[in-house]
């Protein structure tokens, strides 16, 4: 599952992709109830307390609004990723069926998805995607150890990129938009310079698969600074962008650390969640 925020400021937008073949959007906005009742509790404080837990509970599982607004049905297999571009006008899946697809969002409804784009260039499954800073590029990985660039403008491939010995399971573009991130099945993030089009740097980060990178995008100085990857191996770790060295890792999660994240805050910090059910926030 992924998120990504509309151009408006008030309300996001949420993509999900499943194993029934299909992918939703739905729209999440803030209960204008919800907040003008926060308001008048407020005021209200001494009511407020006379408030049993259960109201509380209520009135805080009410405070957003989530519509479910386009189901994308089209891929012959099950869905593995979605993104969205950095407009937030599109979106993209992979899939099972060896392709990857490109949606409108905002012309896509709940009775037929708008397909923009249908891609068939992998002669494998087709795992991970990202999109370029400048939305004018989309990688996309595949279990047969292959990474592809594609031109939007266009719809044809840029680039691809051999070297990993295993599946490649996601992929991230760096904010500093000449440089694209990947791992998978093999333990090992394979750093790409689009510029010379050959591998820049090969890290050996972890002991089992590596399940999601992330780059620091902050608006902050920090932004590109810093790369984090999570992994089966039951760690996270954050790597320095400047020489690819290993800065922190981070334990606590008991098995199998599903997904990491970058805050986008000045003080960078990382959320991660894992098999075991919890979600960990770190400093």
């Amino acid at each position: 599952i992924t998120s990504g925020v509309s151009r408006n400021g008030y309300m996001t937008m949420v993509a999900s992709a499943s194993i029934d073949l299909t992918a939703k959007l739905c729209k999440v906005t803030l209960n204008e109830d919800s907040s003008n009742q926060d308001s008048m509790d407020l005021d209200d404080a001494g009511n407020n307390e006379k408030k049993t837990n259960s109201k509380k509970q209520t009135d805080e599982s009410m405070r957003y609004n989530i519509l479910e607004c386009a189901h994308l049905k089209g891929h012959a297999a099950r869905l593995c990723s979605v993104a969205f571009h950095p407009t937030g006008k599109y979106v993209a899946t992979t899939s099972f069926d060896h392709t990857w697809r490109l949606w409108d969002v905002e012309t896509s409804n709940m009775t037929e998805g708008k397909e923009l784009l249908l891609q068939d260039g992998h002669a494998r499954e087709v795992y991970g995607v990202g999109f370029h800073p400048d939305g004018s590029l989309v990688a996309t990985t595949d279990f047969g150890g292959v990474v592809q660039c594609w031109d939007l403008r266009t719809g044809q491939s840029a680039c691809h990129f051999l070297g990993h010995a295993k599946r490649v399971i996601c992929s991230e573009f760096s904010p500093n938009g000449f440089q694209l991130a990947t791992a998978g099945d093999d333990g090992t993030i394979k750093i790409w310079d689009l510029r010379r089009r050959r591998p820049s740097a090969s890290i050996p980060a972890h002991t089992n698969i590596i399940t999601e990178l992330k780059f620091a995008h902050s608006s902050s100085s920090q932004s590109g600074e810093f790369l984090a990857s999570s992994s089966f191996d039951g760690t996270g770790k954050i790597w320095s962008t400047r020489d690819w060295k290993l800065l922190s890792t981070l334990q606590g999660h008991e098995g199998k650390v599903m997904g990491i994240d970058i805050l986008d805050s000045d003080s960078c910090s990382v959320v991660t969640c894992g098999y075991d059910k919890t979600l960990k926030l770190w400093k």
